[in-house]
């Protein structure tokens, strides 16, 4: 008794899927840094709102950065220390026994959030 084995549609599914993982790390990055840039933007607008005098540089030290790394695209944004400053975001966004929190971060992200997802699931979907 013998067995025929064709994995030929198999190993075309295994190449389909290998591009598509290549396509879609092709495609998520400029996705993530447009978003990346966008939450920036959008502290920095909060921010702006909130911190008035007090916090006048506040805005201007909320950055982003690319995160160097192999296995996925990450940007970092938030308040950058170094920066005049930066070195209050965890005062603005969480507040201190002198004020209250502003969560200028955590507003922009619940606003940001939708749209980043609704263009990752439009990449995906032109994948399938």
């Amino acid at each position: 008794m013998s067995f025929d084995l064709d994995a030929s549609e198999l190993l075309d599914i295994v190449r389909y899927l290998d591009n598509a993982e290549h396509e879609a790390a092709r495609k998520t990055y400029p996705i993530v840094k447009k978003h990346a840039e966008q939450l920036r933007d959008q502290w920095r607008e909060n921010a702006t709102e909130t911190a008035r005098r007090h916090g006048k540089h506040y805005p201007k030290a909320i950055t982003t950065e690319q995160i160097p790394t192999a296995e996925e695209v990450l940007w970092e944004v938030g308040p950058e220390s170094g920066l005049p400053q930066g070195g209050m975001g965890p005062g603005f966004e969480y507040g201190s026994r002198n004020q209250p929190p502003h969560w200028d971060g955590a507003r922009a992200v619940i606003k940001q959030e939708p749209k980043f997802i609704k263009d990752l699931d439009e990449m995906v979907r032109e994948l399938l």
